[in-house]
């Protein structure tokens, strides 16, 4: 059976770098932890997700980033492209994404399917509110979140 962990990534102080958060917990009311799923609040805890990071054998990251596009816009990263994500640092959680995945990587233990689903943030500033454009695009990370644990969970039915 494969483990996905869904990894919410964030500050809840800092405007825009709080989205990863608040799609984790939408995710939350929706979908509960078992035994082959989990959605955890990684914060910016960094390295310290060590454990849940190797637990996995699919991990799917929810996090504000820069990728140069208006704010609000949801885009899917993964393989190759993700670490160049976490170079153009948008908060400081960030660079100890990057340390945990290299981490992860050289101990053996980097799931072999991980994606980022990112939001482009406005502003992060320290404020506990959302920019207008990334409330807006809100629902369409969650939704894309949400359509990645159904598809996992149906499989999980037929294996």
């Amino acid at each position: 059976m494969t483990n996905f962990l869904v990894l919410g990534l964030g500050n809840l102080l800092m405007n825009d770098d709080a989205a990863g958060l608040r799609a984790l917990y939408a995710l939350q009311e929706r979908f509960a932890d078992g035994e082959h799923l989990q959605l955890v609040d990684g914060g910016t805890l960094g390295l310290d997700l060590l454990g849940h990071v190797a637990w996995a054998d699919k991990l799917l990251l929810l996090d504000a980033i820069n990728i140069n596009q208006p704010p609000g816009t949801v885009a899917l990263i993964d393989g190759d492209d993700i670490n160049p994500i976490f170079t153009q640092r948008v908060s400081p959680h960030q660079v100890n994404l990057k340390d945990l995945l290299e981490a992860a990587e050289l101990i053996g233990d980097r799931p072999p399917d991980v994606e980022l689903l990112g939001i482009q943030f406005d502003n992060i500033n320290m404020e506990m509110t959302l920019s207008p454009a990334v409330e807006k695009g809100l629902p369409k990370l969650i939704a894309a979140a949400a359509e990645r644990i159904e598809k996992f969970l149906a499989q999980q039915g037929t294996d």
